[in-house]
């Protein structure tokens, strides 16, 4: 059997594997036989990258084109499976022969086979999927725009709304997406496990940003999630309503205490002699009372009886009190994506 012949077999098989992945239970993994040391060391470094584009609210219900795009591994790959999550407020537009509006692109405008179909294992919450793949007979894979979907913004779509996109690596058993040649070499295996990591967005390399330019269009962009790689967004802010909670204050009435003035009236004592008659006058003591001081009322005095009297002593008191503190703990749990290495 001629080698071209065992290469289209080969490929066969393979686009077969890729194409299984898109509609098997799918589990997220990363794509690597080798060590993050290994795959940093790649001597083929593809880069795969989708749309990002701000438009104004007015095309709101208007049609909008997302490609899918490969850089960095000209004639290098044959094989490929890709799939790329969307928000589900947008729609893939359909063609007037009823299918997906999904055009192959030059990039792989000589690969000879092709596969464009509904990812049925799509099952993250606010995402809608579709799968794609190639196979051939050579390395005949290019730079350059992959794939064009067109898909329908929502007609009441309101500013500052984002509706990503994401390239996802996503395999099931025995079955996985893929970006390798046609020879399955190391180099080309490398270069499956750099795009699938490192060249998209993704657990293993969470650094996607909207631009300063974009954001400045549209300020929710700023929080895009890191390991998106792609959206659509519409230009303005969010409106936000702003709830003033009524305050109501409370004031306490001053209370005012008056204690009444007390008198104190000492009973006219009387001495009687047998030569004559002394006679005290009656005095009147009053305490002070609501800030007024009265003065004693003058009074007569004829040298009466002495009388000794001693004033009660008032006993000290006191009052001691107490606080109480409390504090909070918190954790942090962060997660790792871990490479296994695998028997080829």
């Amino acid at each position: 059997m001629k080698k071209n012949t065992l290469k289209k077999v080969f490929s066969a098989l393979s686009l077969t594997a890729v194409a299984a992945s898109a509609v098997s239970l799918s589990a997220f993994a990363a794509p690597s036989d080798y060590t993050a040391g290994q795959i940093a060391e790649s001597e083929i470094k593809p880069k795969i990258t989708t749309t990002k584009l701000v438009v104004d609210k007015d095309q709101a219900g208007q049609d909008v084109k997302v490609t899918l795009d490969v850089s960095g591994a000209d004639g290098k790959y044959c094989n490929t499976g890709i799939r790329i999550y969307y928000s589900d407020r947008l729609t893939l537009k359909t063609k007037a022969n009823g299918k997906a509006d999904v055009a192959d692109g030059p990039a792989i405008a000589d690969l000879g086979t092709k596969t464009n179909k509904v990812d049925d294992s799509c099952t993250r919450e606010g995402f809608d999927s579709w799968f794609m793949s190639t196979g051939g007979e050579g390395d005949y894979g290019v730079d350059g725009t992959m794939w064009t979907l067109t898909f329908t913004i929502p007609a009441d779509a309101e500013e500052g709304e984002v509706f990503p996109l994401d390239i996802v690596y996503q395999s099931a058993g025995t079955t996985k997406d893929a970006f390798f040649d046609v020879d399955r070499t190391e180099a080309g295996m490398l270069m499956e496990a750099y795009a699938f990591t490192q060249g998209i967005y993704s657990p293993e390399n969470p650094t996607f940003a909207a631009s300063a330019e974009d954001v400045a269009k549209c300020p929710n962009l700023a929080n895009i999630d890191s390991t998106y790689d792609g959206y659509i967004a519409i230009a303005g802010a969010v409106e936000t309503t702003t709830t003033t909670v009524a305050t109501t204050t409370t004031t306490k009435a001053a209370t005012t205490t008056t204690k009444a003035a007390e008198t104190t009236t000492k009973a006219a004592e009387t001495t009687t002699k047998d030569a004559g008659t002394t006679t005290k006058a009656a005095g009147t003591t009053t305490k002070k009372a609501a800030g007024t001081t009265t003065k004693k009322a003058a009074g007569s005095t004829t040298k009466p009886a002495t009388t000794t009297g001693k004033k009660g002593d008032s006993p000290k008191t006191g009052v001691a009190g107490v606080g109480v503190a409390a504090a909070g703990l918190a954790v942090a749990i962060g997660t790792a994506f871990v490479l296994r290495k695998k028997e080829d």
